[in-house]
């Protein structure tokens, strides 16, 4: 006999690649408003209600590493600190 036997749980050796790279480094995260066209990029933008707003959300990671973005819900308010919000995105998108 070579070896011995044991009835205990066998624990990975391996970490998951993804895990280990959220780990090391911070994602982030952005959310951009487009014009009409989505050619280019709004600084400032103010819509009434009702009107279409092109929405980009993203997140830059590791190219080796590729992530998608699921937006749940957004909301939009006058301020961070108003009550008054209006859903934009609600319902798991």
């Amino acid at each position: 006999r070579t070896g011995s036997v044991s009835s205990g749980a066998i624990q990975p050796t391996w970490v998951p690649f993804g895990s280990t790279v959220a780990h090391r480094r911070r994602l982030r995260f952005a959310l951009d408003v487009y014009d009409s066209t989505w050619s280019s990029r709004l600084r400032q933008p103010t819509y009434s209600l009702g009107e279409l707003i092109n929405i980009e959300a993203s997140v830059s990671a590791d190219p080796r590493l590729p992530l998608r973005v699921f937006v749940d819900e957004c909301v939009a308010s006058p301020s961070t600190a108003a009550w008054l919000k209006y859903k934009l995105i609600a319902d798991d998108g």
